[in-house]
């Protein structure tokens, strides 16, 4: 990060020193903090601009009657894509809520309104504490007469009392005496989705709740405390703002300081709203100073687990940090009610739902790191079998289809128009491989044995259900279906769909109570069209796909890239047979991670943000380290330098997911084959060693890697063997 996105890295503090009006809606991306709970985007106190505040609590949806329209202005689009006859269509969508935002705080010195861009900005910083999840804001501010004053704006949402959001505002006058005026409140003007009425009106704050549409009560409350503030709080609403009003007089050097404490629950919360006035009021009385040593502790064993420590490359590690900081505040952690949207909660893109990215990209970070909070993802997918299973049925087939998108229901969210969407039934195999990972890797191998064994097998019920027998060739197909790379969404044999599930077969055969069934799927599995050309290992991605165009032309719209017609070419929107590789490691030599990287990379477009963390993880296992740091570099700058234009609606989490793969699976070279845990490590030349702990079936692990190799040791510091290479050509054939 540097001049081009004009936020600067050091060590674990991210800055920005420019502030431009332009830049609030990405910026207010950028600097969301949160905790899993709750997610709060970085909007100025001050003001409240559309597509910058943003309050988003993890479950609470709300429920729309809406029309999809879309462009369709390339042949791709309207053949593969959407359909135009149904983009009229109303129907009913679950989208994420947008809250009221607890920040508002306006503040008036000396008889002007504090507004950054009015007057003149003497200095300006913006600072995210990644250790402590701590926003802070500095600024010296001439009101345009002269008047000089110094405010810190400081807030974090707590990781020790998650339903918790703390601010701490200090007004210093440089050269002046006189009054301030501070409004404090809950900001409800910028959206209608819901209807807000105080519910009680306290001294110093207030108690509001929401009724959103469709969806679950919200309760917010708010306790102030100003420094110096002899007169009664004043209570005023005007255009949905719910304010306490306070007057006080300051002198010239000395600071005033704003203490404000917000709670959020709702009705999926056992007594939302005493809890909620309870919270604010214990939380006020112990003051911001002692709630944010609470959390900062909270962080700091947060940290312990999860930090990679790159010794060598100071703005790497730094990219690192912010992308396992989102990882860590994304996740709902032990709560299997919900799980993680393709935004998290850092913004309405996607409208908060859970896609296949959460399976493949996110997942094993949470199994590796954290496990209980991978554990809360298979739960929750457990949690939707029945809806799954209600989709399929509603097909005419068995078994369970999960859904392209989710959100706390398990019905399938993508609308009706969105084709493609409908031929992504690798999303099915995706769930089952991600649950049996899970267990491999956390070694709760009960859950899969009691509660997980239905979800597998019901996946693969599905699967089987779309498998065809091709006669002439004695061996089973998967037709009508996309894979990862969207640019080609009706295919045949589709090699990620096609090797996923046969895998999948083969290990929920065990789970399989009808040993006839069982025995089909196992017969299914071994029949199933899993091409590979023997001599050189290259892979097609379906059938035909060596018969496309190598180049095209650029036309039309932006379906996540230029929008040529890819169905007729090559082009690649995000890596399909490439992902497939690494998600199977001990099936496959080294020449088929450098046949298919030789041969996919050309055409790949990075129209999706889960594309430059795979091709870093396979560059760096191929010791291309060139081209391994490029594409490092790439995925942790994805939302800085805003590469897909779409940062404004939040963070590209699953592209932080995909990053900590490359770390571990790619430069450290961590491969899990049966019990053993094996490294293969290619690190750049600047980076000297990589360091971080792991959670394997129940144990705690340190790891330290260089180029020469990987030492393992318990946390107790008892030393394991060193780990041998997975890579070499004698591994085991595919």
């Amino acid at each position: 990060m540097g001049k081009e996105t004009g936020i600067f890295t050091n060590g674990w503090l991210m800055t920005e020193t420019a502030y431009h009006p332009a830049k609030e809606r990405i910026g207010g991306t950028q600097f969301c903090i949160g905790n899993g709970l709750m997610g709060l985007r970085g909007s100025y106190e001050e003001l409240g601009t559309k597509e910058v505040q943003g309050l988003y609590a993890a479950g609470v949806f709300r429920t729309s009657v809406e029309r999809q329209f879309c462009i369709a202005d390339t042949f791709c689009r309207k053949k593969y894509i959407f359909n135009e006859e149904l983009m009229p269509t109303p129907e009913e969508i679950h989208l994420i809520q947008n809250l009221p935002d607890p920040l508002f705080v306006k503040i008036w010195l000396d008889g002007e309104p504090f507004r950054m861009w009015d007057g003149q900005l003497l200095e300006y910083k913006r600072t995210l504490d990644l250790k402590t999840g701590t926003l802070v804001r500095t600024v010296r501010w001439d009101d345009g007469k002269g008047n000089i004053t110094s405010l810190r704006f400081r807030r974090f949402c707590s990781m020790a009392q998650r339903h918790l959001i703390a601010q701490e505002i200090c007004i210093t006058p440089e050269n002046w005496s006189g009054e301030v005026k501070v409004e404090s409140g809950i900001d409800a003007s910028l959206n209608i989705e819901y209807v807000e009425s105080v519910e009680k009106d306290f001294a110093t704050g207030l108690l509001l709740k929401s009724d959103v549409v469709g969806g679950a009560m919200v309760f917010q409350c708010m306790e102030n405390r100003l420094q110096g503030c002899s007169s009664p709080w004043e209570s005023e609403t005007k255009l949905r703002r719910y304010k306490k009003v306070a007057v006080v007089e300051a002198q010239q050097g000395e600071t005033l300081a704003l203490e404000k404490f917000s709670t959020v629950y709702s009705t999926q919360d056992g007594n939302p709203a005493a809890d909620a006035v309870e919270l604010a009021s214990r939380s006020a009385n112990a003051g911001f100073a002692a709630c944010l040593e609470k959390s900062s502790k909270v962080w700091a064993s947060l940290w312990e687990q999860a930090d990679i420590e790159i010794e060598g490359d100071p703005e790497a590690q730094s990219k690192l940090r912010y992308a396992i900081f989102h990882l860590i505040i994304a996740s709902p952690q032990a709560d299997p009610r919900v799980s993680i949207g393709a935004k998290a909660l850092t913004g309405q893109g996607y409208s908060g739902h859970v896609f296949w990215d959460t399976d493949i990209n996110l997942a094993p970070f949470y199994q590796w790191v954290f496990p209980e909070w991978g554990g809360a993802h298979v739960r929750y997918r457990r949690r939707i079998l029945d809806a799954a299973r209600a989709y399929a049925e509603s097909e005419g087939r068995k078994g369970a289809r999960y859904p392209w998108q989710s959100s706390i229901e398990g019905f399938e969210h993508a609308p009706i128009a969105i084709t493609c969407s409908r031929t992504q039934i690798h999303v099915t195999a995706d769930v089952a491989y991600c649950a049996l990972r899970y267990a491999d890797i956390s070694g709760d191998f009960h859950w899969l044995e009691t509660e997980g064994k239905a979800m597998v097998a019901e996946c693969a019920r599905y699967m089987v259900e779309r498998v065809v027998l091709n006669e002439a060739e004695d061996r089973y197909e998967i037709h009508g279906v996309g894979g990862p790379d969207e640019y080609h969404p009706l295919t045949n044999n589709n090699a990620y769909t096609n090797y996923l599930t046969a895998y999948v077969l083969r290990r929920a055969a065990v789970f399989c109570e009808d040993p006839q069934e069982a025995a089909r799927w196992l017969e299914i599995a071994e029949k199933m069209y899993c091409p590979v050309d023997g001599k050189t290992g290259l892979i097609p991605q379906c059938d035909g796909f060596y018969d496309l165009k190598d180049t095209w032309d650029v036309t039309g719209g932006d379906w996540g890239g230029p929008g040529a017609e890819y169905h007729e070419c090559k082009g690649l929107k995000q890596p399909d047979v490439v992902l497939l590789l690494t998600l199977m490691p001990e099936q496959f030599r080294r020449k088929h991670l450098q046949a298919n990287w030789d041969y996919y990379e050309r055409f790949i477009q990075h129209g999706s943000s889960l594309s430059p963390s795979i091709h870093a993880l396979v560059a760096a296992k191929l010791d291309l380290m060139d081209r391994a740091k490029h594409y490092f570099d790439l995925s942790s700058n994805f939302d800085f330098v805003d590469y897909n234009k779409d940062t404004l609606a939040g963070i590209h989490i699953g592209n932080f997911g995909g990053l900590w793969q490359a770390m571990v699976y790619g430069f450290a070279g961590l491969e899990l084959d049966g019990d053993e845990l094996k490294f293969d490590p290619h690190l750049p030349e600047n980076w000297t060693s990589l360091k971080f702990n792991l959670r394997f079936r129940g144990e705690a692990l340190a790891v330290r890697v260089t180029a020469s190799g990987a030492k393992v040791a318990t946390v107790d510091g008892e030393p394991l063997d060193e780990l041998p290479s997975m890579l070499e050509e004698d591994a085991v054939p595919a």
